[in-house]
Order: C-alpha cells, then sequence, then structure tokens
C-alpha cells in the first residue's frame, strides 16, 4: 500500500514546519542530541524536504540528507541548493561505513510496511554508524491515533477500531489537504527489531506539552503523541576467562627434570 503520495502533496509537505503537534517531536532534539553525540558529523536519513536537516544544521552539525523520493530532495534542495542530499537507491545509504556520529531519522518508520524492512533500514543505519555513535530515531506514539491533537486530526471512521501492529491509520494535518496513512508499530515491536540488528535502547522519550510551549495544547499535556529513541550500538559481552587449574605434583615434576636435563 502507498501511504503517502509525495507526487500529490511534495511541495504542500515541504511548507510543514515543526509546529503544533510535531513541535514536541523536536522540542527536546537538541537537549538529547547534546546528551548522546560527541562529534560533529551526522546523516539525517529519511529528510524529505529537508526540514530535520536543516535544524540539525542550525545547531552547528555537519549533515548530508538521504531519501528515497526524488520529488522530496527536489524540494529539500530549493531550500537549502547548497545542502548535500542524496538518494536511497535498492536500500543502500550512498556512505561508507563507520562514517556518522549520529543517524538522525523523524516519521520514517510510519511509511514501512514490515518489521523486516525496518530491521533492515536499521541495519544499514547500524553500518554507517561510528561504533560509539547515536541513532535518534523520532516516530509517532502508539496513542497517537486515540488522541484529540492541536495539528494532527485522527478522526476517521476507518481509526475507529483498535489497530493492530503493521495495520494503517489516516490522519490528517489540520488546515491543510494533507492525508496519509501511517503504519502503526508498538513500542514491544520496536524493542524486537532493535535487539534483533544489534542495537540497544540508551533513551526513550515521549515528550509531553508544557505550560510554557507556544501552543494551546488540547491532549499534548496529558498524552503522549510522539516517542522518541536513541539507539547505540550494542556491546558483546566480555567472555569470562575460565580459571586456571591448580599446579599438580606431576607438573612440577615436569619443571623440575626441564630444568635438569
Amino acid at each position: 500500500m502507498k501511504t503517502h503520495n509525495y507526487e500529490k502533496h511534495a511541495a504542500e509537505y515541504a511548507e510543514l514546519g515543526f509546529e503544533g503537534t510535531q513541535y514536541l517531536a523536536f522540542r527536546d532534539v537538541p537537549e538529547i542530541i547534546q546528551r548522546n553525540v560527541h562529534g560533529t558529523r551526522v546523516l539525517d536519513y529519511g529528510c524529505g524536504p529537508g526540514r530535520s536537516t536543516r535544524l540539525l544544521k542550525s545547531l552547528g552539525f555537519d549533515v548530508a540528507g538521504v531519501d528515497i523520493s526524488r520529488d522530496m530532495l527536489a524540494q529539500a534542495l530549493d531550500k537549502d541548493p547548497a545542502g548535500d542530499y542524496r538518494l536511497i537507491t535498492s536500500g543502500h545509504i550512498p556512505f561508507e561505513a563507520v562514517t556518522f556520529d549520529l543517524v538522525f531519522s523523524s516519521f520514517v518508520f510510519l511509511e514501512v510496511s514490515t518489521l523486516e524492512e525496518i530491521g533492515s533500514i536499521l541495519t544499514e543505519m547500524k553500518r554507517v554508524l561510528k561504533h560509539d555513535g547515536s541513532i535518534v530515531i523520532v516516530t509517532s506514539a502508539p496513542e497517537c491515533y486515540k488522541g484529540d491533537w492541536v495539528s494532527i486530526s485522527f478522526d476517521f471512521p476507518e481509526n475507529e477500531r483498535e489497530i493492530l501492529s503493521g495495520e494503517t491509520m489516516k490522519l490528517l494535518f489540520r488546515g491543510t489537504e494533507v492525508e496519509l496513512h501511517d503504519y502503526y508499530w508498538t513500542e514491544d515491536d520496536y524493542a524486537q527489531i532493535f535487539g534483533k540488528v544489534g542495537l540497544q535502547a540508551k533513551e526513550t522519550h515521549k515528550p509531553l506539552g508544557h505550560d510554557d510551549d507556544p501552543y494551546e495544547w488540547r491532549d499534548e499535556k496529558d498524552k503522549p503523541a510522539m516517542l522518541i529513541y536513541v539507539l547505540g550500538k550494542k556491546v558483546p559481552a566480555r567472555k569470562t576467562p575460565a580459571p586456571r587449574s591448580k599446579g599438580t605434583g606431576s607438573r612440577s615434576a615436569t619443571q623440575v627434570r626441564r630444568r635438569t636435563s
């Protein structure tokens, strides 16, 4: 199922910013990155029209954006002509292994229909990540389709059911004609696939709205609409050396013979 019609909505989607409910997806990102990233080389995986890429650049990072959509990359280059934007082909990230201190990705896995494909994407992210680097994943919280949000509406008849892993949920960005169908994944789904590909969660965040945020929140103060993971490569467990056997009389005798031979 084609969930996001970028050919139809690329230009309108490119004009969307970090307003309303999506503000919560990025409000805490600078602090999270500062705490977990110690270098400057960053990959924005699934950069779309480059909003997140430009945000990361504004934080002082050396950023490259990659995406599977030529239409979205065209929008990104239009807004950031000097930017480094590249096409993902056949699932391959066009960079050498162990290149990036941070791999950042926002709202990508909502477009992926199987956990196996999510695993393949994570494996590619892991390949280009430095050994002490971090992956930051921004996605929708599983509770999102049950909330009343400032800038996103899930108020469609097809959502009035218990949505299961791998099924789709329909949403609308309020004030636009951009309608999307996102795949639904639970936290258990993510935990399973993280472990399978050799990644571990270092931090998990479900940001809520604050009174001092620049919005009059609806459910955002009480329910999480967004979910943020910080991942790192699993460190192989150290093997405990086998205890040495105690010396025996015969061993001592052998040593004596060697000394006297």
